[in-house]
Order: structure tokens, then C-alpha cells, then sequence
């Protein structure tokens, strides 16, 4: 994997040369193409993935088993935050709306990297909280817009 393709994310801005040779050792890239569901929902998270090109859709399924679209990821994107958080089940679906690509980072290969680095692992963690308030974020907005439409 190129260091040049991993350079492109702001995830990674400030992380060493050798943090980013470690991280590409265990990244590969993969093509999706529209309707391809990515990930299922309460699976075990194999890798956090970013988004090349292309979009996403992350997927939650409500109690009476209809799938709702809770956000839509483009380029620059992560999702599977759950590949560092345990217990690393993912906590949505994701289906492509258009096709692309993204990078898959091996997720038991970048736990290690976190774990035996303190410094990367604070920084990845707090990738992880970022990207978690925007998915909160964006929810109380669809959240929001469906009162808005009964009302």
C-alpha cells in the first residue's frame, strides 16, 4: 500500500513516517460498487475503513426490522470505528449508494499498534471520539427531519 494513499486522510496528519509504514503493511484497498453492503450490523469489526471515492450509506436497523439510512459517508470518510473499540461489533450496516473504493486497515493489527504505542493509540482514539460525535451529530439531524415530516 502506498504511504501516499494513507497521507491523503487528515486521520493520519502528524503520525511519523514509521507509524504510517507500519500502518500500510497491514492495508489493502478494495472496490465496491452500488447496493454492496460493506458490513453487516453486529458483525465483528475486521478493519477500520476509509473512504476513497464513492459513497456510503451506514444503515441502522430499528426493532421492527426496517433499515433506516442514519448518514452518508463520502470521500475522506471513516467508518467501523468499532475495529478499535470493544468490543468491536459494529453498531450499523453500511451499503454503497454509489460506487467507489476504500482502504481497509487489518483492525487486530492496528489495536496492536495502539497498544504498544501510546502516543499513536491516543491519537487514534481521538479520531475514534471525532468521528463519533459527527455520526451523533448527523443523527439528531435525520432524527430532527423525521419529527419534522409528521408534524
Amino acid at each position: 500500500m502506498a504511504l501516499d494513499v494513507l497521507r491523503r486522510f487528515p486521520h493520519f496528519a502528524g503520525l511519523s513516517e514509521a507509524s504510517l509504514e507500519r500502518i500500510s503493511r497491514i492495508t489493502r484497498v478494495r472496490t465496491f460498487e452500488q447496493g454492496d453492503r460493506l458490513f453487516e450490523e453486529g458483525d465483528t469489526a475486521a478493519s477500520l475503513m476509509l473512504i476513497l471515492f464513492g459513497e456510503v450509506n451506514l444503515v441502522y436497523k430499528l426493532g421492527n426490522g426496517r433499515e433506516v439510512v442514519g448518514d452518508t459517508l463520502l470521500s475522506g470518510d471513516a467508518l467501523a470505528w468499532s475495529a478499535l473499540l470493544p468490543p468491536h461489533t459494529l453498531t450499523a450496516s453500511a451499503v454503497a449508494r454509489k460506487a467507489g473504493s476504500l482502504v481497509e486497515i487489518e483492525a487486530k493489527g492496528l489495536r496492536s499498534m495502539c497498544e504498544e504505542d501510546k502516543e499513536f493509540g491516543y491519537h487514534m482514539m481521538k479520531e475514534v471520539a471525532t468521528m463519533l460525535r459527527s455520526r451523533l451529530s448527523a443523527m439528531r439531524v435525520q432524527i430532527a427531519a423525521g419529527f419534522a415530516e409528521r408534524a
